[in-house]
């Protein structure tokens, strides 16, 4: 009994249906982390652990701000969590899908932005000396989005160079422009139609690249934030019109906002 309540565990207000994801991924989870301990894989276990605390985020900041979270936006809060480090990461779908990261960050900054919305929302709904305005409250979940992408690449970063992973994902390019490469002082070399680029390593060791340069997370990077901007800019643009006019047409925004517990 103990454990089905640990495995179904959620938030207060969570439905059934919501009840038995968490039950699907945290076994999954469970039976990885059994799997990757079995293989030794450290790094892989330090991942299954993190994600199955990133499980208990949403019970957590609802018992602690006292909200609730709409039942959309839990499922899909966790099913993001769990589509990073379980399949992305763990099970390689960001090697087998190219789009799986694109999409996942799209859908990242989509997400921040309506966590940041619904927090400058509800202050502005309790306040009575001033009221922030729709364009305002759309520039700021905009901005709120925009940071937690930020913050997730340093995260990115950090991984990679403590607990060498592999999480900015390299690219093969076949150009680049240096000014370490060029023979003048302060001017830029452009390297064109690059076909093979070789690692020579202190142990004797040599590495051959085919087909290009290889680029160690910086394009991969740039990408990511490039399409959290866009999940970000497609919910505060639907937020200022929900803001604005509180139209029926926008009311699917709601299913992302968190609300003031009901008493």
């Amino acid at each position: 009994m103990i454990i089905v309540k640990y495995l179904t565990h959620s938030t207060n207000d969570a439905s059934k249906f919501v009840k038995f994801i968490y039950l699907l991924y945290r076994v999954i989870a469970l039976g990885m982390l059994v799997s990757q301990a079995w293989l030794g894989r450290g790094n892989n276990i330090l991942i299954v652990l993190l994600t199955l605390v990133l499980f208990e985020i949403p019970a957590i900041i609802e018992n602690k701000f006292k909200i609730m979270i709409p039942d959309i936006l839990e499922f899909v809060i966790i099913s993001f969590i769990f589509s990073s480090t379980i399949l992305g990461e763990l099970s390689d779908f960001y090697g087998h899908l190219p789009l799986w990261d694109t999409g996942l960050h799209v859908l990242n900054g989509f997400l921040a932005a309506g966590v940041g919305y619904s927090s400058i929302y509800l202050l502005n709904e309790g306040m009575t000396s001033i009221r922030l305005t729709p364009i305002f409250i759309a520039l700021t979940s905009f901005c709120f989005s925009m940071t937690i992408g930020v913050m997730w690449e340093f995260g990115e970063f950090t991984a990679d160079q403590w607990l060498n992973t592999d999480m900015q994902k390299d690219r093969i390019v076949q150009k680049v422009n240096s000014v370490e490469l060029a023979d003048k002082a302060n001017t830029v070399e452009h390297v064109k139609k690059i076909d093979r680029t070789t690692i020579h390593t202190k142990d004797k060791k040599n590495i051959v690249v085919k087909g290009g340069y290889l680029d160690i997370g910086l394009i991969d990077t740039m990408k990511d934030l490039f399409v959290n901007l866009i999940g970000a800019i497609f919910f505060s643009i639907f937020g200022y019109f929900y803001s604005a006019s509180h139209s029926r047409r926008y009311k699917f925004i709601r299913n992302f906002m968190v609300t003031k517990e009901e008493h």
